[in-house]
C-alpha cells in the first residue's frame, strides 16, 4: 500500500495527474525528488480480489486453526524461504565473490 501511495503522490509533472510531491532523495540524478514510474494500476487491480478474500476468510481460519499454529506455519515458511535464498546465493557464487574468494576471470 505504501509503494502505491508513494507512486500516486510523488509522480513527476509530466506523468499525469497528482499532487507531485517531492518524496525521494534529491541528488544529481533526481534533483526534484520525484518517484519515477507510473502507478502500476494493473498490478494493484490484480491483487485486490486476493486481499478481499483473505480479509473475509482470515478471521475464520484464525479462529479454526489458532494464531499460534498460524505463526508456526509462517515461521517454517520463512525459514524455508531464507534457506532457499541462501542456497541460491551460495550456488551462484555470491558469497565467494563477497568474501574475495572467487577466482579472478582476468
Amino acid at each position: 500500500f505504501f509503494a502505491f501511495l508513494l507512486h500516486a503522490l510523488c509522480t513527476p509533472e509530466d506523468e499525469g495527474i497528482g499532487p507531485h510531491f517531492s518524496c525521494a532523495v534529491r541528488d544529481k540524478s533526481n534533483p526534484f525528488g520525484h518517484v519515477f514510474g507510473k502507478v502500476p494500476y494493473e498490478l494493484w487491480l490484480s491483487v485486490i480480489p486476493g486481499i478481499l478474500i483473505g480479509s473475509l476468510v482470515g478471521p475464520a481460519v484464525n479462529a479454526a486453526v489458532g494464531p499460534r499454529n498460524i505463526m508456526i506455519v509462517f515461521v517454517i515458511f520463512l525459514l524455508f524461504d531464507a534457506g532457499y535464498n541462501l542456497y541460491n546465493l551460495t550456488d551462484n557464487g555470491y558469497f565467494a565473490e563477497l568474501l574475495g574468494l572467487a577466482e579472478s576471470k582476468i
